[in-house]
């Protein structure tokens, strides 16, 4: 679920940021880039006769440090579950105050994703964040080539390492992010996404190291394979949707029917990724009243659901998310693809669904080490 920024648009972030970090704007929240619809801070901004300015970043790393470092006067951030853990171990993330969130009601989320939240993985930040979007890791592949739709339902995550298991000349694809990349060689050993184990982590980093990939990347994994530059790639469940999303339109533009579209994306439900980002209010904050009533508009019905369908991930409040899974007129096509709902993943029995959390940072230190090591080989 992770956007990433030309380095352009962050220089030009960069300019704008020196004005907001004052007086420059009301509201100021750090996002990834593309992950919210201009027409919902439009309206935010209408209807209470502010101006909200949207920094973005392209990792939940450098998010942690921009409001370590105090980069900007950041009055909302969202950064994913893992990483709300530790900031909030940091004192970087204010606990909430729901009371401030008259939309705001545990039971408001999708019941999977309320059970997820009060999980033991999930329950040391628990109060510090209101649920954004969620969704999974999947393997994306082109249709084109014959067999490689059959090899990577067969295979799942298997059909990343072991290339002869897919048609002669594909072309993967793999995640240029240390706990991805980490995470896909996890899937595949059968190892815990969250194991701090030397020995499994090494061994992880030796597979990756010694694995042929045609690209390494992030964002620009799922326009490879739906230009058919690439056969196979790791990617978010809500990356593939970005492209999936802007291809529909493209081709109901001039061509008609949607489903002529020759990639898609499948996601594993034995053993995945089941994330969520999710927005708090940083120890930057200098406009709390005014971060409190956005968290409240973004919780409205109408409000969520035109986000929901601008972004293209899988929604988190439960009205929403029930309006468009049984919506099969105006979202069949969609909910066709079982990766874009990650209930699909929890409801498998037998399946193992885990949320990433944080590691320390002794072994995250080691992780990146390993992983850079990857990289130069």
């Amino acid at each position: 679920m992770k956007k990433i920024l030309s380095v352009v648009f962050i220089a030009i972030c960069s300019i704008w940021l020196a004005s907001c970090s004052g007086k420059g704007c009301d509201l100021l929240i750090l996002n990834w880039g593309d992950y919210i619809a201009d027409e919902l801070i439009s309206a935010f901004e209408s209807e209470y006769g502010v101006t909200v300015k949207v920094a973005t970043t392209d990792s939940n790393e450098q998010m942690y440090t921009d409001i370590k470092n105090m980069t900007a006067e950041y009055d909302l951030v969202v950064p994913s579950d893992y990483m709300l853990d530790q900031m909030k171990e940091e004192g970087l993330i204010k606990e909430l105050d729901y009371t401030q969130i008259e939309n705001y009601s545990e039971d408001l989320f999708v019941d999977e994703l309320v059970d997820l939240m009060n999980s033991e993985d999930c329950k040391n930040y628990k109060g510090y964040y209101v649920p954004y979007f969620w969704g999974s890791l999947g393997i994306m592949y082109n249709k084109r080539l014959s067999g490689v739709e059959e090899a990577v339902k067969t295979h799942g995550w298997k059909v990343l390492f072991e290339h002869d298991l897919l048609p002669s000349g594909s072309k993967v694809g793999m995640y240029n992010v240390s706990r991805d990349a980490l995470a896909a060689a996890e899937l595949y050993k059968g190892y815990s996404l969250n194991t701090t184990n030397k020995t499994e982590i090494d061994a992880c980093m030796d597979l990756l190291k010694n694995t042929q990939f045609q690209a390494w990347g992030t964002d620009d994994l799922k326009l490879k394979v739906s230009q058919g530059n690439l056969d196979v790639a790791l990617v978010y469940s809500g990356d593939f949707f970005d492209a999936y999303y802007a291809d529909l339109e493209a081709e109901e533009g001039t061509n008609g029917p949607s489903n002529t579209l020759n990639y898609s994306i499948y996601a594993p439900t034995t053993h995945n990724n089941v994330f969520f980002d999710a927005m708090a209010i940083p120890n930057t904050a200098t406009n709390e009243e005014l971060a409190y009533k956005f968290l409240n508009f973004l919780l409205d019905h109408d409000n969520s659901y035109m986000n929901a369908e601008y972004i293209g991930y899988c929604p988190t409040v439960k009205s929403v998310y029930e309006q468009i899974t049984t919506d099969v007129d105006g979202w069949g096509d969609i909910i066709e693809i079982k990766a874009y709902d990650p209930t699909n993943i929890i409801n498998t029995p037998d399946s193992k669904a885990e949320v990433y959390k944080y590691l320390g940072s002794e072994t995250y230190s080691y992780i990146e080490t390993k992983f850079l090591e990857v990289l130069s080989r």
